[in-house]
């Protein structure tokens, strides 16, 4: 009497092994996507706010506040502008209506930007979750006018 040998196959193998993986690896392809957001988001606003601050120290006497923050919001024409707030100090005249952008002063101009992540849930164990959503990035400038 012959003894037959059953083979089993791995057809369901791959399926299970797949149904494991690919929420990892759908997790990680999401994560790096918000990274590169948040990644381009915040060099964006690094260097709007650079060129504002240049602006200020090349051309100090025919500047406003109002032109520089419009420089730094023309420079950061790829993000949300109702999320992005810009601060120059110190104000172009004083009380007086002096001139304080002179020779010898730092000027410093600062941008704050609310990254319009879409709002994520990610359950832990036990009853608590993680909220993922707007992220605060900040930039900020500072130079001498000579």
């Amino acid at each position: 009497m012959l003894k037959r040998i059953s083979r089993k196959t791995g057809r369901g193998q791959s399926l299970v092994e797949f149904a494991f993986v690919f929420p990892i690896f759908l997790g990680v392809l999401i994560g790096l996507m918000f990274f590169a957001i948040l990644f381009f988001s915040y060099v964006t606003l690094q260097l709007a706010v650079r060129e504002g601050t240049t602006t200020i120290v090349h051309d100090p006497g025919n500047q406003t506040v109002a032109q520089i923050q419009q420089v730094v919001r023309n420079n950061s024409f790829s993000l949300d502008q109702s999320q992005l707030n810009v601060l120059v100090e110190p104000a172009d005249h004083d009380a007086l209506g002096n001139l304080q952008w002179v020779s010898g002063v730092q000027v410093s101009v600062s941008a704050a930007y609310y990254v319009p992540l879409p709002t994520v849930n990610i359950p832990l164990l036990g009853n608590s979750t993680i909220r993922l959503g707007k992220i605060q990035i900040t930039a900020q400038s500072v130079m001498t006018i000579e």
